[in-house]
């Protein structure tokens, strides 16, 4: 079975069918605690259907759209990408989520989906950073999952300096454009 990793970026296809578990794995297990936090205080049945609606849907589906985002992960607009993977891709997996957890009655949804929209645009955006750095890569690029999570800190303390490096590179174009 190709990853998507092994569909070259110049071939303009988005492989739909390819599933990245890394991005799975991590998903299932950082998502699912927020319907157990949000379902608390409704009994250990609605805690143990919400998590595992959450965590089921999440492994499936996260897989999916991850892959779709290392399939994107070098496409320009650069702008546009970040839109789509940071925007558009959590919002379809949110609608279909939210649609799940109100078949299966889980309650106290409005808040346990508030806080997974936020967390869905944030890790959405974080996953593409990571794979244009090659990390959470699946197939013939990606490294041991292993050394994906030992890279993951240092990833998350360059996403959050990343405004910071920014204006500080803005700032000195300005400066030597005005020869201050």
């Amino acid at each position: 079975m190709k990853t998507s990793a092994e569909t070259p970026p110049e071939s303009g296809r988005v492989p739909i069918q390819y599933w990245n578990w890394k991005a799975a794995t991590l998903s299932a297990a950082g998502r699912a605690p927020i319907f157990l936090i949000t379902t608390f205080n409704y009994g250990w049945r609605a805690v143990t259907m919400a998590v595992t609606v959450e965590a089921l849907y999440r492994a499936g589906t996260a897989g999916f759209f991850a892959a779709f985002t290392q399939a994107l992960r070098h496409r320009r607009p650069k702008w546009l990408t970040m839109l789509l993977v940071a925007v558009l891709i959590p919002a379809i997996s949110l609608v279909l989520d939210c649609l799940l957890h109100l078949a299966m009655g889980t309650p106290n949804l409005t808040r346990g989906m508030l806080v997974a929209t936020v967390v869905s645009a944030v890790t959405s955006l974080f996953n593409w950073y990571s794979m244009r750095r090659g990390t959470l890569l699946v197939g013939r690029t990606g490294m041991s999952f292993a050394a994906d999570l030992y890279r993951l800190p240092q990833l998350i303390l360059q996403l959050l300096l990343e405004p910071l490096l920014w204006m500080g590179r803005f700032s000195r174009r300005l400066f030597v454009e005005r020869g201050i």
